[in-house]
């Protein structure tokens, strides 16, 4: 049975604010231009891999997502580089970053919930 608060579990919270603030304040890359919120970390077993969710603040085109995804990905080397200067493994994962959608997905929920409210007058 699986504890609640793992290692990995804690390892990966760590690695959340650790690499928020290293997107926020280490990495300047002029062609960035939006906030960037890492949402959640997920590592593997092994604590090799970890795929890091990020949402960002103004992206309404889905080709501008891709594109920071992209760069993100490619300074994916220099985060973890950071990292090892900033937490203490022995292994630092190897970072993959993805789009986390979900607070999209949820507005898109409430406004569909609220229209329907609307509709039938409905209070909740």
């Amino acid at each position: 049975m699986e504890k609640s608060f793992s290692r990995s579990f804690r390892i990966a919270q760590e690695l959340q604010k650790k690499i928020a603030f290293i997107i926020q304040y280490s990495l300047k890359d002029p062609r960035i231009k939006t906030i960037i919120t890492v949402s959640e970390v997920r590592l593997s077993k092994d604590l090799s891999y970890a795929q890091v969710f990020v949402s960002f603040l103004e992206t309404k085109n889905c080709l501008t997502v891709k594109k920071i995804l992209i760069l993100l990905n490619n300074a994916s080397g220099y985060v973890r580089k950071l990292l090892c200067k900033k937490i203490n493994l022995r292994i630092i994962p190897t970072i993959v970053f993805c789009h986390d959608d979900s607070f999209f997905k949820g507005n898109k929920i409430s406004i569909l919930l609220n229209k329907l409210t609307k509709k039938n007058n409905i209070i909740l």
